[in-house]
């Protein structure tokens, strides 16, 4: 039976379902997570796109189409938390950070990041045991 969670933005307005594990939970330090999101680097959990749905306020969220890319950035109209983005694959992407604030601060087992992609690529230096491709 796959596991089931939930995330929602600041002021509550809308909510997403999430659904088994996710197929990446890593660190992205591309150019593109980068200028989507205006970040560093993303602490990415990222899921198939059939496993996040919008279950509460989808007449709430503003889809933000990159102009060049094929990656969408999905937030709250009114409190403009970032529920999720979309890359190149299809895949749906959830912060690490998101998940954890509306999750007790906590990840479930396995959610953690195990990798840093696109390392070669990083504006930010990172010292840990994490392997880096």
């Amino acid at each position: 039976m796959p596991e089931h969670h939930q995330i929602h933005c600041d002021c509550n307005a809308v909510e997403v379902n999430i659904s088994g594990m996710p197929r990446v939970h890593a660190y992205c330090h591309c150019e593109d997570c980068r200028e989507l999101l205006q970040v560093p680097y993303h602490s990415v959990l990222a899921w198939e796109a059939d496993q996040v749905s919008i279950s509460k306020g989808a007449d709430e969220v503003v889809e933000f189409q990159h102009p060049s890319k094929r990656m969408k950035r999905i937030f709250c109209k009114h409190c403009g938390d970032v529920l999720y983005n979309t890359n190149a694959m299809g895949w749906k992407l959830v912060s690490q950070l998101m998940f954890k604030k509306c999750n007790n601060d906590q990840l479930p087992e396995g959610f953690d990041a195990n990798a840093h992609f696109f390392y070669d690529r990083r504006i930010v230096d990172i010292n840990d045991e994490l392997p880096k491709r």
